[in-house]
């Protein structure tokens, strides 16, 4: 929640905006993808046969898909309405999508939607393609807003949770949780 109340103001993720859930991987852990499945069992009957349905064609077409290991795909438990099914139920994949994020090199990174107008855009300056400093002080910012540090994988150590007997489990995308859970 700090980060993204570091970087509310260039966050304009909203209800219906989807660009992050029409196309990726989606990694999830054991126990992420069984919340998830508990926020599909508190689904109507009706959502959760057109959710069936998604993912039936889906895994068709994953089963037809010759580079598994790169096969992106939609969300199945994104609606035809753009609206996430399960929002109050989703991965940490989807809780941090948006963030600024500095990779493994150190390097920051802008989510790709600021491509879109959104995420980041305002201080964004395509030409030079990176974050304008100077915009980044006209829109107020005392300092650059903090880069999420935090990867998946690092939230998911277990030393973190000494003491705990906290398992998140395999990590494997959500389409093979699916498939194979």
């Amino acid at each position: 929640d700090m980060y993204f109340e570091d970087q509310k103001e260039n966050i304009c993720c909203k209800k219906g905006c989807s660009k992050c859930c029409e196309t990726g991987k989606y990694p999830f852990s054991k126990i992420e993808f069984d919340y998830l499945m508990v926020g599909f069992f508190s689904l109507e009957r009706a959502e959760q046969i057109d959710i069936v349905k998604r993912i039936n064609s889906l895994k068709a077409d994953y089963m037809q898909c010759e580079d598994k290991s790169n096969f992106m795909y939609r969300c199945p438990f994104l609606s035809e309405e753009n609206i996430c099914m399960v929002y109050d139920y989703r991965g940490l994949i989807c809780r941090n999508f948006g963030l600024l994020q500095k990779n493994i090199d150190g390097k920051v990174t802008l989510p790709f939607c600021y491509e879109y107008g959104l995420n980041f855009s305002k201080i964004y300056d395509p030409m030079k393609k990176k974050i304008d400093m100077k915009k980044v002080k006209s829109e107020g910012y005392k300092t650059m807003p903090k880069d999420y540090k935090i990867s998946l994988g690092r939230l998911m150590d277990k030393d973190l949770f000494v003491g705990e007997s906290f398992e998140f489990g395999e990590i494997k995308s959500l389409i093979e949780w699916l498939i194979n859970p």
